[in-house]
């Protein structure tokens, strides 16, 4: 998964979050998502979030926080050779294949 994650980006292709990933022992994916300030910017373009409506507070730079509305994180990710998916893959290209796919899927 290394290099397998797009972030979303503000009209000037500034990423707008931090992403933090792991692959855990068991193959589960963990991300975690922070805010980015691009506080190298000038400040007419730097990336001022609201949180809060209520008290106009933004976010500070590396806080943890949910995608920008109207945005997402891409994620690519390889299966493992034994995975369902790889397997029907093999029978739809060769259905000779049927009778040793559905055996490995069986065990």
């Amino acid at each position: 998964m290394h290099g397998g994650i797009s972030v979303p980006r503000d009209v000037n292709g500034n990423e707008l979050v931090y992403v933090d990933d792991k692959v855990l022992p068991d193959g589960a994916i963990e991300i975690k998502v922070t805010h980015r300030q691009n506080a190298y910017m000038p400040a007419r373009l730097q990336n001022r979030r609201i949180k809060s409506q209520d008290e106009q507070t933004h976010y500070t730079d590396d806080e943890p926080c949910d995608l920008p509305a109207g945005t997402r994180l891409d994620v690519r990710v390889q299966m493992p050779e034994d995975s369902i998916w790889n397997q029907k893959q093999v029978l739809a290209s060769d259905p000779q294949q049927e009778h040793s796919a559905t055996s490995a899927v069986n065990k």
